[in-house]
């Protein structure tokens, strides 16, 4: 058997990665280039020539190969629209339901992406984290549980259920962008430029978010203001605090909500996998931890290449699967 080569690429709404992978039997994925350009949010309906000047040296060196793309490319603001897969959702259907055209001569395939009714009996859609999670599913040791809880941290952050194999449900959580917000324009963040993140004063916001009742979390806020007046909370560190009242409220709300779909297969939630941004996802494990669920980091590339991985063999049945890295070894 041959190497391969593919172009894998993350188009979300504000950037866009592209990597140059190659596959080899039995070895893990490798990683030749990559390249980096502008997210969707930024493209005026020139999608085919920003691709293509970024990967034609790739394309004249090694020929035609097939593009595997994910993220918001697919949105009604993207390149092509991609629906949305209903959930429960496996891996097989996930790949099947790609949308396929060709450019220049070259196969593009971009993930859809997926809606369910949450929890809250509301309607909820993810587009890009899907190709996170399948790379998660090819490289978890699922076995060990059949229900799992994983936590993808970012501006609407995602808590999906995995259950033998498949994605059952998720719900989103306007966490960051609602930390954003209130950071930049509002009165409870003075200046926001200077903020240095203390671990303790993120845990006091945390530890006020668990003892709140439901629907307070718009009073407690205040406080950030109220303490920073009153010498108790000093500028440079009310960032921190209203990061972790906000995600504090986050992981209360979206565990209660989950446990009650979990009750019935396993005896609480004893731990949590986390994918995103390092930094974002420490501040969520603080907070996981301190109201006692263990949260395991995972590294957000890695497991993003395991995804395009997982498409690629799925899309090639005569290419032997490579060497799956262990999600615990590998980090």
């Amino acid at each position: 058997m041959t190497d391969s080569l593919f172009i894998a690429g993350d188009w979300g709404t504000t950037n866009l990665r592209l990597y140059l992978c190659q596959h080899k039997p039995s070895q893990p994925l490798t990683i030749l280039a990559t390249q980096m350009g502008p997210g969707v949010a930024q493209v005026e309906d020139n999608f085919e020539p920003i691709f293509f000047n970024l990967a034609d040296g790739w394309f004249e060196k090694h020929g035609s190969m097939p593009v595997i793309l994910s993220g918001m490319v697919g949105s009604n603001i993207g390149w092509q629209a991609a629906p949305y897969i209903e959930c429960p959702a496996s891996a097989e259907q996930i790949v099947s339901g790609r949308t396929v055209f060709n450019a220049r001569g070259i196969e593009f395939s971009i993930i859809s992406g997926l809606k369910t009714l949450n929890p809250l009996g509301t309607p909820d859609l993810m587009r890009g984290e899907e190709l996170q999670l399948l790379g998660w599913m090819r490289v978890a040791d699922l076995k060990r549980q059949t229900v799992q809880l994983v936590v993808l941290p970012g501006t609407h952050n995602k808590w999906a259920l995995v259950q033998d194999g498949k994605i059952e449900t998720f719900v989103t959580a306007l966490t960051g962008e609602l930390y954003s917000l209130l950071q930049n324009h509002s009165v409870l963040i003075a200046n926001p430029d200077s903020a240095e993140f203390s671990e303790d004063v993120f845990l006091q916001g945390v530890k006020v978010a668990t003892t709140l009742e439901s629907g307070q979390l718009l009073q407690a806020l205040f406080a950030t203001r109220s303490r920073q007046v009153l010498g108790e909370l000093s500028e440079s560190h009310a960032s921190s605090y209203l990061s972790g009242l906000l995600i504090g409220s986050d992981v209360v709300g979206s565990l209660t909500l989950m446990k009650k779909l979990m009750e019935k297969q396993i005896d609480g939630i004893a731990s949590v996998d986390l994918i995103g941004d390092s930094a974002l996802s420490r501040c969520y494990q603080l907070a996981l931890e301190s109201v006692g669920i263990k949260a395991e980091l995972r590294d957000a590339t890695q497991i993003a290449i395991s995804g395009y991985q997982a498409v690629y063999e799925a899309l090639q049945p005569s290419v032997q699967p490579s060497v799956q890295p262990s999600l615990h070894n590998s980090l």
